[in-house]
C-alpha cells in the first residue's frame, strides 16, 4: 500500500494521522520519525529553504522509517513545485491559499493533462523508470495528497468554494497566521480566533473533507481540534523536542548535583 493510501485508510476510520515538522539536513532524524510511530513527517520548506537534495534525502529517508512524506513548498509558482513532484512525495502543503483560484491553479499544477497542466519528467516518482509508463501514468494523479492551508480570514470567508475545487484533499490550518491575520496572533483563546477554527471545522465537515492544523508543542490546541474530529495534527519540531528534554534533563541534574 503506498503511503498516501495509509493516510487515507485512517481517514475513511474516522481515525488521526499524526506527524511531526522537520527541515534537518540529516536523513537519519527523518527515518527515525517513523520509527517512533508519526504517521507522516511534514518536511518544511516553506521558512526554511532547504535544497531540492534535502528535500529528495528526506523523502527518502521518510518513507525508509514507514512514514508518508508531506513536504510544504515555499509558494505557489511551478519552479517550486514540480521538482519536489518528480522526487516522490507522498503530499503537497500549499501555504497561504486564499481563493478557489489558487487552489484550482495549484491542483492542475500537481495533475497530468487532460486532468491539470503538469509536465512530465518523473524521477524517483516512477522508481526512476522501473515502474512502467501506463501504472504510472494511471495512478500518479491520486498518489499524492493536496493539502491547502487556511491561514488567513480571507480564505475562511472563501473556504466553501475552495473545498468545492475538484483535487484539493484536506485542508490545513495554520493557528499562528490564521490569528494574525486579525491582529490576534497566538491568542487561541479569544472569541474571534476560536471562531475562525470553528468555521474551518464546521465547513470541512459539511463539505465532507478532511481537515487538521499543524502547531508547536500545544497540547490544547492540539486537544482541541483532535476532539472536532480532525484527520491531522502536526506537532513540534526538533527545535522544540531538544529544548524541552533539554531543560527536563538539566533540571534533573541540577538536582542531582545539590544531593552530591
Amino acid at each position: 500500500m503506498r503511503y498516501a493510501d495509509k493516510l487515507r485508510d485512517k481517514i475513511n476510520k474516522g481515525e488521526l494521522n499524526f506527524g511531526t515538522h522537520c527541515s534537518t539536513t540529516e536523513p537519519w532524524y527523518y527515518e527515525m520519525c517513523g520509527l517512533l510511530g508519526y504517521d507522516y513527517i511534514w518536511i518544511e520548506n516553506e521558512h526554511m529553504g532547504m535544497t531540492m537534495p534535502m528535500v529528495q534525502h528526506a523523502i527518502v529517508a521518510t518513507n525508509a522509517g514507514g512514514c508518508a512524506a508531506i513536504v510544504r513548498v515555499q509558494d505557489h509558482s511551478m519552479c517550486n513545485i514540480k521538482p519536489v513532484l518528480e522526487v516522490g512525495p507522498d503530499g503537497m502543503i500549499f501555504p497561504m491559499v486564499n481563493t478557489a483560484d489558487e487552489a484550482r491553479a495549484l491542483v492542475e499544477l500537481c495533475k497530468y493533462p487532460p486532468r491539470g497542466k503538469r509536465g512530465f519528467g518523473p524521477l524517483r516518482a516512477m522508481d526512476y523508470s522501473n515502474m512502467p509508463l501506463d501504472e504510472y501514468l494511471r495512478t500518479a494523479d491520486d498518489s499524492i495528497l493536496l493539502f491547502m492551508q487556511c491561514e488567513t480570514a480571507e480564505s475562511v470567508h472563501n473556504l466553501e468554494e475552495i473545498l468545492a475545487v475538484d483535487g484539493v484533499d484536506a485542508i490545513l490550518v495554520g493557528p499562528m497566521d490564521l490569528s494574525g491575520s486579525i491582529g490576534k496572533m497566538g491568542q487561541f483563546e479569544d472569541p474571534e480566533v476560536k471562531d475562525l477554527f470553528q468555521q474551518i471545522i464546521d465547513k470541512c465537515k459539511a463539505a465532507g473533507k478532511p481537515f487538521g492544523m499543524s502547531i508547536g508543542l500545544n497540547y490544547d490546541l492540539v486537544h482541541f481540534f483532535i476532539d472536532q474530529g480532525a484527520s491531522f495534527a502536526t506537532m513540534g519540531t526538533p527545535q522544540d523536542y531538544f529544548f524541552t528534554m533539554s531543560k527536563e534533563v538539566v533540571k534533573t541534574v541540577r538536582e542531582i548535583e545539590k544531593n552530591r
